[in-house]
């Protein structure tokens, strides 16, 4: 558990890169008319940018995780 702690805590620094990358290689998978592709760089793209919508808008490292650890202790009956 503690290596998911340790993501969300540092989610801007794997969320931004993959954001970049996925973009770039969209564009280029878009050119080769490569839809399958451009589709899954799009998955990617959205889903590190709702993490990182949510990182920031818990509040930065130290929230992010407390909340997160409280909404883990929520789903354990």
């Amino acid at each position: 558990m503690s290596e998911l702690y340790f993501l969300i805590r540092h989610t801007p620094f794997w969320a931004i890169p993959l954001l970049f990358v996925a973009a770039e290689f969209g564009y280029i998978f878009w050119l080769r008319k490569k839809k399958t592709n451009v589709k899954i760089c799009i998955l990617f793209m959205l889903l590190s940018t709702v993490f990182l919508g949510w990182y920031y808008y818990a509040g930065g490292p130290d929230k992010a995780v407390r909340k997160f650890m409280k909404f883990h202790r929520s789903l354990d009956l």
